[in-house]
């Protein structure tokens, strides 16, 4: 198995293909998906005084200036997705307290999915990405699915179970790592009703943010209960499943991963 890591966005990027894949072409595209993991970075980030996403927030640029069809212009328009697609549980307006504007939440993932576009683009047809938590996958290994573990949110070290996934993404979200990042733009709480939270389906933008939303959501008056059956309609409207770990350790999940978790059966 070839592989490459890089830091960028504050987080660990790894890239890996199968053995056949000449070096040469392996190194080109996983630098053409660092540098442009690199650039999102730079444009996006909250901590760069001088980003366009800290002028947004601050006032310096309204966000009717942004050029439509520009890179920025396409996260707000994902952001506003799903915002309505959660019943406004993602709200990139409403991020931190005081609240302000942050997409984050929704940058991640959608940063890691155009990477590995460009992975593709540049031949290398089976690999697999993993930004933080947020992995998107193409074309299998060896002919068969890549094998995605979930680390327990209450035993780090361990392995909570292994989601097989041959072409498509898988979003994890949760307190382990980051503490309790999320909030409630409802409450303007911070989101601990869930440990953990992870959606697979086609599209790891979404993926990611579905993910977020559910942490939020499950901070209700009706706790986890709300991002339960939220999620179940997702399952039912757009295919995307998820799997959900609360404080106590129990776990659930939508039907459409049953198949592929003997372990918690």
């Amino acid at each position: 198995m070839r592989t490459a890591t890089a830091t960028i966005m504050g987080t660990v990027v790894s890239l890996a293909a199968p053995d056949d894949v000449p070096a040469a072409d392996f190194d080109a595209a996983g630098e053409a998906a660092f540098g442009w993991l690199r650039h999102v970075d730079a444009v996006f980030s909250p901590f760069r005084a001088d980003s366009p996403i800290s002028r947004i927030r601050d006032g310096r640029l309204a966000p009717s200036a942004i050029e439509p069809g520009s890179e920025i212009h396409e996260v707000l328009s994902l952001c506003e997705e799903l915002k309505q697609a959660s019943d406004g549980a993602f709200d990139a307006w409403a991020v931190g307290d005081p609240p302000g504007f942050d997409p984050c939440g929704a940058v991640k993932g959608w940063a890691t999915e155009r990477a590995g576009a460009l992975l593709t683009a540049h031949g290398l047809t089976r690999h697999a990405l993993n930004a933080g938590g947020d992995v998107r996958l193409r074309g299998g290994r060896d002919g068969t699915p890549w094998r995605v573990a979930l680390t327990d949110p209450h035993r780090p070290r361990t392995v909570l179970t292994v989601l097989t996934v041959a072409d498509g993404a898988v979003a994890t979200s949760g307190t382990a790592e980051r503490g309790a990042h999320v909030f409630n733009p409802s409450s303007g709480r911070r989101a601990t009703a869930l440990a953990q939270v992870t959606v697979t389906g086609p599209d790891l933008a979404r993926a990611d943010g579905y993910a977020t939303a559910a942490l939020a959501l499950a901070d209700g008056p009706r706790g986890a209960a709300t991002a339960r059956e939220w999620l179940r309609g997702l399952a039912e409207r757009t295919g995307y499943q998820a799997l959900t770990v609360d404080p106590a350790g129990a776990t659930w999940w939508t039907g459409g991963l049953a198949a592929h978790l003997p372990q918690l059966s």
